[in-house]
């Protein structure tokens, strides 16, 4: 049982053919979710999964793959990157609390990835950029990097930037904050020594990091003056801060192929992205149609929204997010659009098509509910006392 401090959800954005799915799988893979890495090619993904979506080669619809790392869950919504599914992007952009919008370096800044940053901008979403395919032929993460500052300007941050040999291979990746270095073996990680022309790279960026974070708070910008360095745990808060503001958008890069950056991004997404409690800012119409900010509360009374609708072969399940307090299979909610008394059947926990039943769902949890026949997307299930 995850407690709403201990939950991430965020939700993969991007350019179709940017490496969401394959970041996905990565990510499942380095938690043990799955033994073995899928290939979009080979039609073996989690996350895309329908005839559909395998023939085509591309995502279709918004698949939801929870993980477990270091006592949290991360629950990632991988979207479809094409144009034709944005109702989908829109479905988990209501789900999520913060966004990682992927972009590739061998394609840098492309239209789904200013599509991206749009939806994130209108919704105040605190997001990572991620920089993805690093290792492959005609990739220039430098270009990407650049594109993005020039773009955006110095609230791109860069945490994890890449190494690379004297024929330009990427051959591993540093963390700028710990000022650490790795490489990948057999899709193991293996710490390795700073190069030494990285050094004055890290202290240059770990510079720009300690700039930004004293201007998060007034006290930071006192000590960042006084000259004092601020300590592993003030950078994360303040950087944890400007992310929630949204001053500050850091990049991370890797290879979802090689599993190159996972760990690292993981690391980065439990220390500095929001929790539910946090993240989405949701507004609720009271019954006499007012407009108040929605708190999500773990001691609340129970609350879920329906944010999708899938009907297959197997049945039909409404995906949630529980807003507030926790909900179980024997709790009955009134459905606030047709104020009908709901009595919720089987809850699940889905990773791709597969589901497993679970005995209650978590503030801040996303899950789904079988067979909720008169239950539809955009539907709000509330305890009768609110």
């Amino acid at each position: 049982m995850y407690t709403a401090n201990s939950i991430r959800n965020i939700c993969l954005l991007g350019h179709s053919g940017s490496g969401k799915s394959a970041l996905a799988e990565s990510l499942l893979y380095m938690t043990g979710v799955i033994d073995r890495i899928g290939r979009n090619a080979d039609g073996n993904t989690v996350c895309d999964f329908d005839p559909e979506e395998i023939r085509r080669n591309i995502s279709i619809s918004t698949s939801v793959a929870p993980l477990e790392y270091h006592n949290c869950k991360i629950n990632v919504l991988d979207t479809p990157g094409g144009f034709d599914f944005s109702g989908a992007v829109m479905e988990a952009l209501r789900a999520a609390d913060a966004a990682i919008i992927v972009c590739s370096a061998k394609d840098g800044i492309t239209v789904g990835f200013e599509k991206a940053w749009k939806y994130c901008e209108e919704r105040n979403m605190p997001r990572f950029i991620y920089i993805s395919k690093v290792d492959e032929d005609n990739s220039d993460y430098n270009a990407t990097f650049e594109a993005l500052r020039e773009k955006y300007g110095n609230k791109i941050a860069p945490v994890v930037v890449p190494i690379w040999d004297a024929s330009k291979k990427i051959t591993g990746i540093i963390d700028v904050l710990n000022k650490r270095a790795y490489e990948m073996q057999n899709l193991k990680r293996v710490e390795i020594q700073v190069p030494d022309d990285k050094l004055s790279v890290i202290e240059e960026f770990n510079d720009a990091l300690k700039e930004s974070v004293a201007e998060t708070s007034d006290e930071f910008m006192d000590k960042f003056f006084g000259g004092e360095d601020f300590t592993y745990r003030e950078m994360i808060t303040g950087m944890h801060q400007g992310v929630m503001d949204c001053s500050l958008f850091p990049v991370l890069c890797g290879s979802g192929v090689n599993c190159l950056g996972s760990l690292m991004l993981m690391d980065h997404i439990i220390d500095l992205l929001p929790n539910p409690v946090e993240g989405n800012y949701h507004k609720a119409t009271t019954a006499d149609g007012a407009t108040e900010e929605f708190v999500v509360s773990p001691g609340g009374v129970p609350a879920a929204f329906v944010w999708k609708t899938v009907s297959d072969q197997f049945g039909k399940y409404s995906f949630v997010k529980v807003l507030s307090g926790e909900i179980t299979s024997d709790t009955t909610l009134i459905n606030a659009r047709t104020g009908e008394t709901e009595k919720l059947g089987r809850l699940y926990a889905m990773c791709g098509k597969k589901s497993s039943e679970v005995k209650v769902l978590t503030c801040g949890d996303i899950g789904a509910i079988g067979k909720m026949d008169k239950v539809k997307t955009g539907d709000t299930l509330c305890d009768p006392r609110k």
